[in-house]
């Protein structure tokens, strides 16, 4: 695929069919992950923003660790696990960009609702509202992006949602943990809910739905006996869920462990977060797609090795940045702040790489027909275990060891499940063995392998 300077003409919702491959010029791809960026920043402000308004919500709602733990994870993950396959199944059919509006509308709205909860329970629907949207965000984005850019740009378009989706995180963390100090944590779920509403019509309306050579007529069991089929995929994808129950679960208890730990809470929280967490992952997920394009040209087995480099190189800081005395300050030029705080960034580095060439791997993997489908399918048991089991476990663990370690009880929950780590970066070794030898298979029949 390559850039040209003439628009192909519009495809319509029902999934027009073309004999080649759409040809877009320059600036319409780069407006179009210009576009999807913004989507997966909101994706993720939407999900993330209540990790940084939990104290709030925890004191004035009167909820237990156990009850914020449910609302920061299964609350979301097991409704979205159950949609993101219908979602994507309708966007290898239909007009992926009415797909990505519609369920950006969705998780808007319901955020948006949430800033009028009352109790745990109507927090909860909404929270599950909020889950049955974003299954229509990440998968029909992902196959909009891979059909949109040209192949050589596949992995650097792709963590477009990536580098999104740690801007939202950031975004969450500073907007909410201002509008939280300042305002309330209901204003904050209205302000970031708001401005998604607009941002669906701006999808709908604004981009091109590629045209595709067939009507996708695969269905979501022969797509995943499909990818299942192959040993790469299974053991890559093994390996992503037992690393995100460590994942998730720092990224969502973290605020809260920097509230008890070093005492910090609002904009200042948020601020911390951002600089030792979400931007180092962002410059990681931005070097990470890169090198993988490179090395991955020569060699497809790359895409599981960085995988497997980010996840094994970032677990020890990150245990490093818990364990280490608050204490012990350091100063650079005129500031001054924790050691930890080093090792948490250095952590947040390595780990951020490893997304990117793993959506990568599993378009690799994928016909052209189930684009959507192959994001989904590894997408759903990594949400549905990291999401769905990290937070929970912790706020278990913390919970039932709080009579024993007070406060410090939520500092050992996250050391024990960031164990889990390496055993996730095996996973992606054990993937790289078959992965060459899978896409070769793949390349020769162009078809399913079943």
């Amino acid at each position: 695929m390559t850039f040209k300077d003439a628009e192909p003409p519009q495809a319509n919702d029902n999934s027009e069919t073309s004999a080649t491959s759409p040809e877009y010029s320059r600036p319409y791809v780069i407006y179009t992950i210009g576009i999807i960026f913004l989507v997966s920043i909101f994706n993720v402000v939407d999900r993330y923003i209540l990790s940084v308004l939990a104290p709030s919500i925890q004191e004035d709602l009167a909820l237990s660790d156990a009850q914020l733990g449910i609302l920061l994870g299964p609350s979301f993950s097991v409704v979205h696990f159950a949609a993101v396959l219908p979602a994507a199944w309708l966007a290898d059919r239909y007009a992926r960009r009415s797909v990505v509006a519609a369920g950006l509308f969705v998780w808007s709205l319901m955020t948006t609702l949430g800033g009028a909860a009352s109790g745990f329970w109507p927090l909860f629907m909404t929270r599950m509202g909020v889950g049955i949207g974003e299954a229509a965000g990440s998968p029909p984005s992902v196959a909009l992006l891979s059909d949109t850019a040209p192949a050589e740009w596949r992995t650097r378009a792709l963590s477009t949602i990536t580098v999104g989706a740690l801007v939202g995180v950031a975004t969450g963390m500073v907007v909410g943990g201002y509008l939280g100090e300042h305002y309330s944590w209901r204003v904050a779920l209205v302000a970031v809910g708001l401005p998604g509403l607009a941002l669906a019509l701006l999808v709908r309306f604004s981009l091109r739905e590629p045209p595709r050579t067939t009507v996708s007529k695969i269905s979501p069991v022969e797509a995943g006996q499909h990818l299942f089929g192959l040993a790469s995929f299974r053991w890559a994808v093994g390996g992503v869920c037992i690393a995100n129950i460590a994942i998730a679960g720092r990224n969502l208890w973290e605020p809260t462990f920097l509230d008890r730990a070093y005492g910090l809470s609002g904009a200042a929280l948020g601020g911390t977060y951002v600089m030792i967490s979400a931007l180092p992952s962002t410059i990681g997920a931005l070097s990470g797609a890169s090198i993988t394009d490179r090395l991955s040209r020569h060699d497809p087995r790359w895409l599981a090795w960085v995988c497997a480099g980010s996840i094994g190189l970032g677990s020890p800081f990150l245990v490093g940045f818990l364990i280490w005395d608050p204490a012990h300050l350091i100063t650079i030029g005129d500031a001054t702040f924790p050691f930890s705080f080093v090792l948490s960034a250095l952590g947040s580095l390595f780990l951020g790489a490893f997304s990117p060439p793993m959506a990568s791997l599993a378009q690799a993997l994928a016909t052209p027909q189930m684009r959507s489908l192959a994001h989904a399918i590894w997408t759903m048991p990594y949400t549905l275990v990291g999401m769905g089991v990290g937070p929970m476990l912790i706020g278990s663990l913390s919970g039932s060891w709080s009579e024993s370690y007070g406060d410090d009880s939520l500092r050992r929950a996250l050391i024990l499940t960031s164990a889990l780590l390496p055993i996730g970066a095996a996973g992606f070794l054990v993937a790289a063995r078959t992965l060459r030898a899978d896409i070769t298979r793949f390349d020769k029949t162009k078809e399913p392998v079943t």
